[in-house]
C-alpha cells in the first residue's frame, strides 16, 4: 500500500462513523434517485460500488432490488456496510476483486479523485472491466476549472481535472451521455457528475 493510500485509510477509518450520518445532499440524493429509476427501466439488476463509505448510497441501492457489492480502502466502511447487510470488501479500486461482466451498473462517487497518476485511468479500465458491455456507470468527482493536485490537512491527496479532461479519460469506458456540475467555488473547484454506457 503507498503512503497516499495509507493516509487515505488513517483518515476514512477514523472519520467514517461521523460520515455515516451526514445528509448526502441535495443534488446527490438527486442523481441516485435518477440511477435507481434508470436501472430498474433499463433491467439492470446488479451494481458495484467503488468508494462504499458509510453505506448510505448502498443502502438505496439494494433497498431497490438491486444486487449490490461495495468496495472501499477503509475497512471502517466495509464493517459499516456490512452491519447495514450490504456485501463489501476492502479493496483498491485499482484492482477490483470481481470477473469480467459480472456486474450491469457502477457508481462511485467522490473517491476516484483520490487516485494519483494514472490511478484513475487504472480505476476506469476496471470498471469498464467488470461492467458488461451497455451498461451504466455514472461517476462523481470534486474537479476544477485547471488541473491541479494537493494534499489536504488531513493528508488527504486529491487530483482534480477539468471536465473535458473527465469526459476524455470515461470515453475510454464507453459513451459519456450526461455531464453536471455544482458546488462551484470562486477557486474554479466544482462537484463533476457523469453517466457513461459502457462499450
Amino acid at each position: 500500500m503507498t503512503s497516499i493510500e495509507e493516509r487515505l485509510k488513517h483518515y476514512y477509518d477514523r472519520e467514517m462513523a461521523q460520515r455515516a450520518e451526514r445528509p448526502l445532499g441535495e443534488e446527490r440524493e438527486s442523481r441516485l434517485a435518477d440511477f435507481v429509476l434508470l436501472c430498474r427501466d433499463r433491467g439492470l439488476r446488479s451494481v458495484v460500488e467503488v468508494g462504499c463509505g458509510a453505506g448510505r448510497d448502498g443502502k438505496v441501492l439494494a433497498a431497490a432490488g438491486l444486487a449490490y457489492k461495495g468496495i472501499d480502502l477503509s475497512a471502517a466502511s466495509v464493517d459499516l456496510c456490512r452491519t447495514l447487510g450490504l456485501e463489501a470488501v476492502a479493496g483498491s479500486a485499482q484492482e477490483l476483486p470481481y470477473a469480467d461482466d459480472e456486474f450491469d451498473a457502477g457508481w462511485s462517487m467522490s473517491t476516484l479523485m483520490h487516485l494519483p497518476g494514472e490511478g484513475l485511468r487504472v480505476a476506469l479500465g476496471e470498471l469498464h472491466r467488470v461492467i458488461r458491455p451497455g451498461g451504466v456507470l455514472e461517476v462523481g468527482l470534486w474537479g476544477a476549472d485547471e488541473s491541479g493536485e494537493w494534499t489536504d490537512a488531513d493528508g488527504r491527496y486529491f487530483r482534480s481535472r477539468t471536465d473535458d479532461e473527465l469526459c476524455t479519460l470515461l470515453s475510454d469506458v464507453g459513451e459519456v451521455t450526461h455531464v453536471d456540475t455544482w458546488s462551484r467555488f470562486d477557486d474554479g473547484g466544482h462537484y463533476q457528475w457523469a453517466r457513461v454506457v459502457v462499450d
